[in-house]
């Protein structure tokens, strides 16, 4: 017997029937390779759970704590990506300035950023407008934190600090407050995939994202004068008295598929 089929055989994927090896029906024998991996996935769940006890006894805490502060600002980043790829369902992010926070390329993460964030030089706006993650803005959030589903949250303090809590009331607060901002933030739009140096969808977009002249002039790969100019013939051509007015206006009326 081949190696191969030998590992089939030990995992109940093939049997001998007559002196032949046959392929074991699927909804049988993966069913049974399921039920071993969860039966697996729960002792390391309950190890965890000894290693948590034991690691309280270690430091003097014997009882869980719901705050856990965190130094350094090595173990800071590592601790904000462990808690990021923590997330089973959905990851939330408010994102402050000037801590900015890493990218994370994944559909089921919402981030709302503080405008002075999306201003910030280099490639962050670039890396922000085309990742998966569902993003908007507001002038400004009060604090910087992220939440892994309902189970955990880093509330960063400083570059060089933060606080991991446990589900409680706090963490409630801040899953509230989460929301709460999210209801109120305007969506940051993507570019368009191909847009000329004129083009009205990529400077409405940019517009509706609350981007600064400077910040836009950088997405559309002009100067800022040129970018000034740009934004100052729309809002003419709209009638628009401010630049989130102009954005506003050219939305409804649909001008990403045409012209002023």
């Amino acid at each position: 017997m081949s190696p191969a089929l030998g590992g089939l055989v030990a995992k109940g994927l093939v049997s001998e029937v007559e002196g032949r090896y046959v392929a074991v029906s699927p909804d049988i024998a993966l069913e049974v390779l399921l039920l071993d991996q969860e039966r697996l996935l729960r002792d390391a769940r309950a190890r965890i759970d000894e290693l948590a006890a034991d690691y309280r006894n270690h430091t003097g805490t014997p009882t869980s704590t719901l705050l856990e502060l965190v130094t350094g600002t090595a173990s800071v980043q590592q601790r904000i990506r462990q808690v990021q790829q923590a997330a089973r369902t959905e990851l939330r992010r408010l994102v402050k300035a000037p801590f900015g926070a890493p990218p994370v390329h994944r559909a089921d993460c919402r981030t709302v950023y503080e405008h002075a964030v999306l201003d910030a030089d280099g490639n962050e706006v670039a890396d922000l407008l085309t990742t998966a993650e569902q993003a908007r803005v507001l002038p400004s959030v009060p604090i910087h934190f992220y939440l892994a589903d309902d189970r955990l949250a880093l509330v960063l303090l400083a570059p060089d600090s933060a606080v991991i809590l446990q589900p409680c009331g706090l963490f409630d607060a801040y899953a509230e407050l989460f929301e709460r901002l999210w209801e109120r933030a305007l969506p940051v739009h993507s570019l368009p995939a191909e847009s000329a140096d004129d083009g009205i969808e990529a400077l409405v977009a940019l517009l509706l994202s609350g981007l600064t002249d400077q910040a836009i002039a950088r997405q559309l790969g002009v100067s800022a004068r040129t970018a000034q100019r740009k934004i100052a013939t729309l809002m003419q051509d709209l009638g628009a008295h401010t630049r989130f007015q102009a954005g506003a206006q050219a939305a409804i009326r649909d001008l990403g598929n045409g012209s002023v």
